[in-house]
């Protein structure tokens, strides 16, 4: 069972540690798609399209995809967004 350390998972690195794990463009982006989604629905895309493919080309492909799409629906709904 991870413990939140450095190195247990992934996301955690990234958006509690600020490791570098994908390439600073791919990490941006995934702390840009955290802060645009509930956890609920960030723990569910890297579920379906992260976990499972850790090539940093792909995760950056996916992430900058993902980014797109929730800035859109944020602006959509009238949100005011820093991106």
């Amino acid at each position: 069972m991870p413990n939140g350390k450095p190195g247990d998972h992934p996301l955690t690195d990234i958006l509690v540690h600020k490791v570098k794990v994908y390439g600073d463009e791919a990490d941006d982006l995934i702390r840009k798609i955290a802060e645009l989604s509930s956890r609920r629905e960030l723990d569910e895309w890297w579920e379906h399209e992260i976990s499972w493919s850790p090539e940093p080309t792909t995760v950056a492909n996916k992430a900058r995809m993902r980014f797109d799409e929730l800035l859109q629906r944020a602006k959509d709904r009238g949100w005011e967004t820093k991106q």
